[in-house]
């Protein structure tokens, strides 16, 4: 099996999801930062060389096209934040799961937001 551009992106941002989880569980906030930087980081790498090494035709349909990918790729974010949330509310850590309400309400505004506006285009 090859891997491909979209398997290691995905794998990078489960890293970066199960980073961050990990972090706000323990209160690390300084951890979380990091985790986030050196994901961003990695991620933008990686598009780097994918994009230096192949060439790529940039329409209209390109455009939705990564756009739906970016969409998905958020309410995959935002489920995974959820499950968490149920998770930490259901075993009592009300604390913790107080923190993830607002990356929670950050992802569903991204995804009106986009919606919203690529609705009207689509």
């Amino acid at each position: 099996m090859k891997v491909r551009y979209e398997h290691l992106l995905a794998i990078l941002i489960t890293g970066m999801i199960i980073g961050l989880a990990y972090s706000t569980k323990s209160g690390k906030a300084l951890l979380a930062v990091g985790v986030f930087v050196v994901g961003f980081l990695l991620s933008y790498l990686l598009t780097w060389y994918y994009n230096s090494r192949v060439q790529k035709v940039e329409d209209e349909r390109t455009e939705l096209i990564d756009t739906r990918s970016a969409r998905n790729g958020y309410i995959v974010m935002s489920f995974l934040l959820f499950l968490e949330y149920l998770w930490e509310y259901s075993n009592g850590n009300k604390e913790v799961a107080t923190k993830l309400i607002i990356p929670l309400a950050l992802g569903a505004l991204v995804l009106l937001i986009s919606h919203y506006y690529y609705g009207r285009v689509m």
